[in-house]
């Protein structure tokens, strides 16, 4: 395990990288001088996202993770996803209040453009570059790959509590981020466990996968966000845990290897496609 200063790599073989965007629990020093900032620290936005991390790293697949909480900066932004107004931003790159509309910043005192911009390039934009460099280099290994990234956005989202939510949300840039037969691996995966899915809903149009997904080069994006009653189950495991590993998941271990049975059974494909991850990982 690599520590860097947005977060950590973990590196495998696997044709199969997960990144973890919303996993960070840690809060930089000059924010905690803002009590609002105080209980942020250590508070788990994405407890899902820990659990693949903990399984995919015992199985040896590379992972990417964020070291700071996503309202910090959110890693699964684009970069010009800013606020109209800088006083009332529950989204965005650099959030100034919480999902519940609770101010993380005094009045007067939010973040301007030049501190937004000294986060993206100190945090920001190492976290892509990183990204950009693990795919290409499983990229020289194997003909195919996959991306999974982990969304919280249920737990960010002001929304979170409506009823009904699905268990797992699945977003491929509207079909064009990611091969089928891989959505196929964990919807069916999820369905064994009698959870429910939707693909390409509320997730359709995620950042990861619009800039990452590249299926006619091999290289293949999901983002996947849990939330309903495997989103409580998840919860459940990382209040069980009490500082220990996270729980594994019965459902992720029969999905990764789906997805890498899957991968590599995959028709080969050209290696063009490493001069555009690369592109698209800097040019952010």
């Amino acid at each position: 395990m690599q520590n860097l200063p947005y977060g950590q790599i973990f590196r495998g073989d696997s044709p199969v990288l997960v990144v973890t965007p919303h996993t960070g629990t840690s809060v930089p020093a000059e924010l905690l001088v803002h009590p609002a900032w105080v209980p942020i620290q250590g508070r788990q936005a994405d407890p899902f996202g820990a659990i693949l991390q903990a399984v995919a790293m015992s199985r040896g697949i590379t992972c990417v993770s964020a070291l700071y909480h996503p309202c910090v900066i959110d890693f699964n932004v684009a970069l010009d996803s800013r606020p109209l107004s800088a006083r009332l931003n529950r989204v965005g790159l650099c959030r100034t209040h919480t999902s519940r509309g609770e101010a993380l910043y005094e009045e007067g005192q939010e973040p301007s453009e030049a501190d937004v911009d000294a986060r993206v390039e100190k945090y920001w934009k190492p976290f892509h570059a990183a990204v950009a460099m693990e795919l290409l280099r499983l990229r020289s290994i194997h003909d195919n790959v996959q991306i999974l990234v982990s969304h919280a956005n249920w737990w960010l989202s002001p929304y979170r509590d409506q009823p009904g939510a699905a268990d797992c949300n699945i977003g491929t840039n509207r079909g064009a981020a990611c091969d089928r037969q891989l959505v196929a691996a964990i919807t069916e995966s999820a369905q064994a466990f009698n959870r429910s899915w939707v693909v390409n809903g509320k997730l359709a149009d995620a950042f990861a996968a619009q800039h990452y997904g590249m299926p006619v080069s091999g290289v293949h994006a999901m983002e996947i966000e849990v939330a309903g009653r495997w989103r409580l189950d998840c919860e459940s495991r990382a209040a069980n845990c009490s500082g220990r590993e996270a729980e594994d998941d019965p459902a992720l271990i029969p999905a990764l290897e789906a997805i890498e049975a899957v991968l590599k059974q995959m028709p080969k494909k050209g290696h063009a496609a490493q001069a555009g991850v690369e592109a698209k990982g800097r040019s952010e």
